[in-house]
């Protein structure tokens, strides 16, 4: 099993390659990696700018977020670049790891320092009057472990590339 991840994981360049000379997969990756940039761009310091998402965003923006933002976005547009690869080759569509890990690495920066999460639990606190009694420290949470939730998630979307690179390679046999 070892040698054919390892073998898979060699190849996974095969499969990009092929994906990215199909016009249509091509297409759709190069707009999903440039509108993944925009956001991840705009999101990524929003914990710097108290929760401000926007252009405000920009100047907030260090090195060590932008190549976060280009790192998620290029695995996003790959991602998508084989999902569509693969399903117009037959396969069929199971690219749930990637957009999980593209949602994870939105929700730190929402969580951490914006309104979101204090209205999330409002809200339940309204319906369920025990559960803002439990005053769990969040929001403390995401803010202190940030960049291990980033970490997790690149590997949801390397996890999610590969899974779509290997069935490009299967569809393509």
């Amino acid at each position: 099993m070892m040698t054919a991840t390892m073998q898979n994981i060699v190849q996974m360049p095969i499969a990009i390659r092929m994906a990215l000379s199909d016009r249509r997969a091509r297409l759709w990756g190069v707009a999903t990696f440039l509108i993944g940039l925009i956001v991840y761009l705009l999101v990524l310091p929003a914990t710097d700018t108290g929760g401000a998402i926007g252009l405000v965003s920009l100047q907030f923006l260090t090195p060590g977020e932008a190549v976060l933002a280009l790192i998620m976005a290029a695995l996003l547009g790959l991602t998508v670049a084989l999902g569509i690869y693969g399903l117009r080759q037959g396969a069929s569509a199971a690219s749930g790891t990637s957009m999980l890990g593209a949602a994870i690495a939105v929700l730190p920066t929402l969580l951490c320092c914006s309104p979101v999460l204090p209205l999330a639990i409002a809200a339940i606190a309204s319906v369920l009057p025990a559960a803002g009694a439990l005053g769990l420290p969040i929001q403390g949470f995401v803010a202190t472990h940030e960049m291990w939730l980033y970490g997790l998630a690149i590997a949801l979307m390397v996890w999610g590339l590969y899974g779509n690179a290997r069935r490009a390679l299967q569809c393509a046999c």
